[in-house]
């Protein structure tokens, strides 16, 4: 039984020793100005993974064009740029006449308690969001700023319940 979790864990490594030096590759070639290779590197890191059900770290994810599997380097092969506020005017959205009307609470509620402050409500932080494009296939990768609460869950420490390591178990 034991033998049979070792060849399964060393081939495990063997896999993602490869998916690794492919990922490596991908981003030299994207450094050189090759990009058709290095998407081509790209799109063989995530196949092998694939195939292998062995998934990829969220942040290996990231540095990936979701369409051509280019590694996203701002500067090199992808332009980084900034959401414009827009000016113009949005239309507002008609409510819909099925719905029923909510009782209006806020005369209520002034009728109560006239010479309570109303609570101050505070202002949000704006959060302008950031898109890398594609130089390739000119696809873009939206990044939002977040709240730390709301990190993917396998960046954060208490994801991680055990680790070991495949060279002590052979004895190296």
């Amino acid at each position: 039984m034991t033998k049979d979790i070792k060849r399964k864990l060393l081939a495990q490594q063997q896999v993602f020793s490869r998916m690794n030096f492919l990922f490596q590759a991908a981003h030299l070639m994207a450094d050189r100005e090759q990009p058709k290779l290095a998407a081509y590197y790209g799109k063989l890191c995530r196949n092998v993974g694939t195939k292998a059900v062995m998934h990829m770290a969220p942040a290996v994810k990231r540095q990936l064009c979701r369409r051509c599997s280019l590694p996203l380097i701002p500067g090199r092969n992808t332009e980084l740029q900034l959401e414009e506020k827009s000016t113009e005017i949005k239309p507002k959205k008609k409510r819909n006449r099925r719905l029923k009307k909510k009782p209006n609470n806020d005369k209520r509620e002034e009728a109560k308690s006239p010479l309570e402050p109303a609570p101050e409500i505070p202002k949000k932080t704006e959060r302008i969001p950031v898109f890398l494009e594609c130089s390739l296939c000119q696809s873009r990768r939206t990044f939002v700023p977040t709240e730390s609460q709301r990190e993917c869950w396998l960046e954060q420490p208490e994801a991680v319940v055990s680790e070991f390591s495949l060279r002590e178990e052979n004895g190296q």
